[in-house]
């Protein structure tokens, strides 16, 4: 009775032009995102099609989902429409899992379609990117240096960077530990370099670089010759080999003229470890916003067998909208309290606590704890940031989601069934 329910919720919302609209401004939204003015880096079109779609056309399908799935139970009531199946032998709770399921069905079409549309875009456009940006295309697990070093010696420290001479004058040394602890037999390995470059040579936009990497436990390494072009990442590729079973590497850099110069950091190199394709990506990342839609769903439709349709309507607008701040509903207490260690200015007359403003902390504080406790936090399932960076969503992020989502739209179901169970029709 469930798949009858749920399939005849699809079908009727199928019909209706409001999701006819959703795919239709979803697809000239993305297609008109890579139009957008922004920053000269031959990546940024990219990522801006990846923020206008899971910030701009997801929160689009999000408020459609919202209308429809918080209006359809009241409209059925009123319609006297739900009748005919109230008075069959069907529980009120498979009636509640029914709706949820026919929503979820159509969030899924609606991702499905325009997420496939994004994904084409972003190939065709990324396809013409320099080498040295086409990280963003892939999933990577990524490895912070465990330790940098300057062998030799430096030029001059300035604002924390190091800058180096070049002709083997100082040497920049990265090491990365640990490689193979959370990694498959599968995967290969690639440094990223993003260094600051300079050269007392005029009209010098790229300098050639020493790249040396090596097996930290084993006489095995590698070494390169590969031209930096000022600010713009530099990539290299290693042979598995040399990362060999201990899972260590050492990674060197200099300028080969001392007339060049490099600035580094030990946030400057980074080690990453490939493992599947940008689609592979996208596809956990569409999962990740799907639970996202079906959470947001179970509370409408929860919602929509006590209240009115309108009243249902603004409830799960302003539960989504709260789940998405609650950073700050936490922090509104450490507002009252001390002014002064929050991280926005505040005027001067304000940084002095009153009694009144003691009492309104003594008041509001439990209730805002218990409040950003209760509500979901929607940004739980932000899997964008993962995808800009080019970073694999690790299969724990998507698990936590799954059961994120499953205790909340538990509770939701338990509510629903007990309100909609108590509800008379007759």
């Amino acid at each position: 009775m469930i798949l009858t329910i749920a399939g005849h919720t699809f079908r009727e919302v199928i019909r209706k032009k409001i999701l006819h609209v959703l795919i239709g401004l979803g697809v000239v939204i993305i297609i008109v995102s890579p139009f957008i003015p922004t920053t000269d880096e031959p990546d940024a079109r990219v990522k801006m099609m990846l923020v206008v779609f899971f910030q701009v056309v997801v929160l689009l399908c999000i408020v459609g989902v919202i209308f429809l799935s918080a209006t359809s139970l009241p409209h059925e009531i009123e319609d006297r429409t739900i009748y005919g199946v109230l008075s069959k032998p069907v529980s009120r709770l498979k009636i509640v899992v029914g709706k949820i399921s026919g929503f979820a069905l159509v969030s899924a079409l609606l991702l499905i379609i325009l997420g496939l549309v994004n994904v084409v875009a972003i190939q065709r456009i990324a396809s013409r990117l320099p080498e040295g940006y086409r990280g963003i295309l892939k999933a990577r697990n990524e490895f912070a240096a465990s330790r940098f070093s300057i062998q030799g010696k430096s030029h001059h420290v300035r604002q924390g960077i190091v800058w180096i001479e070049g002709g083997r004058a100082g040497i920049a040394l990265w090491n990365f530990s640990d490689l193979y602890k959370k990694l498959d037999n599968k995967s290969s390995f690639e440094v990223e370099f993003n260094l600051k470059i300079d050269s007392s040579r005029k009209d010098i936009d790229a300098i050639p670089l020493a790249v040396r990497i090596e097996d930290a436990n084993v006489d095995r390494w590698e070494t390169s010759v590969l031209s930096a072009k000022i600010d713009e990442p530099l990539t290299i590729k290693i042979d598995p080999v040399i990362v060999g079973k201990s899972g260590a590497v050492n990674v060197t850099v200099f300028p080969i003229h001392s007339t060049d110069y490099i600035g580094v950091t030990q946030g400057d190199a980074k080690l990453f470890a490939v493992q599947k394709g940008f689609v592979y990506n996208y596809a956990k990342a569409i999962g990740i916003t799907f639970l996202k839609f079906l959470l947001i769903i179970s509370i409408a439709v929860t919602g929509s067998t006590y209240l009115s349709a309108p009243i249902s309507i603004v409830s799960a607008l302003v539960v989504f909208l709260c789940g998405h701040i609650l950073d700050f509903v936490k922090d509104f207490s450490l507002v009252i309290q001390r002014y002064d260690v929050h991280e926005h200015a505040l005027p001067a007359a304000l940084k002095k606590p009153n009694i009144f403003l003691v009492y309104l902390d003594y008041l509001v504080k439990k209730p805002l704890e218990w409040f950003s406790v209760i509500l979901p936090d929607f940004k739980r399932f932000d899997s964008l940031k993962f995808l800009l960076k080019g970073i694999n969503i690790p299969w724990e992020t998507v698990g936590v989601s799954v059961g994120y989502t499953a205790l909340y739209a538990g509770i939701c179901l338990f509510i629903a069934s007990v309100i909609f169970k108590k509800r008379e029709f007759f």
